[in-house]
């Protein structure tokens, strides 16, 4: 027996709406540009490809009754229109974080270049440290030898 189901089937005692499962279905909105905010009715499982049996149906309006073959279509719809509004969703977001994280890279680079700045005072402050050194180490060799001098002449 086939899963898919038709209108045909689509009410049962007390007027609530059932597919070919045999369970109410459920109430949703179109998002379509065609169908705006048009409720319809839809099987239950309408999110997993496989239990789905495609029934549609609208709540109100100039269409009650559907084939099989245009309630799929219509299902199929609603789903590509699902996944483009999450696709978009997601899209939103990861622009949301490329923004975030552009503005962390520009920080960065400008964290860069302020070590950098300070990584090229600290190569100067090193120069001008081994030349007193060295200033000093001549100076004070000087002094050891006139030491040395003034002491062989003493004696």
């Amino acid at each position: 027996m086939s899963k898919r189901c038709s209108s045909s089937t689509s009410t049962q005692d007390h007027g609530v709406v059932v597919c070919k499962h045999n369970l109410a279905c459920v109430v949703n909105t179109s998002g379509t540009e065609m169908n705006p905010d048009r409720q319809f009715y839809g099987c239950r499982y309408w999110k997993n490809e496989k239990k789905n049996c495609g029934f549609f149906r609208w709540v109100h309006g100039m269409v009650d009754e559907l084939d099989e073959e245009t309630s799929t279509i219509g299902s199929s719809q609603l789903k590509l229109e699902d996944n483009l509004r999450i696709a978009e969703s997601k899209a939103e977001r990861r622009k949301k974080e490329n923004i975030i994280l552009v503005e962390e890279l520009s920080r960065l680079m400008k964290t860069q270049e302020v070590m950098l700045a300070e990584g090229r005072r600290l190569a100067h402050d090193i120069r001008l440290i081994r030349y007193h050194f060295t200033v000093v180490v001549v100076v004070n060799f000087i002094l050891l030898v006139l030491l040395w001098q003034y002491l062989v002449m003493q004696k």
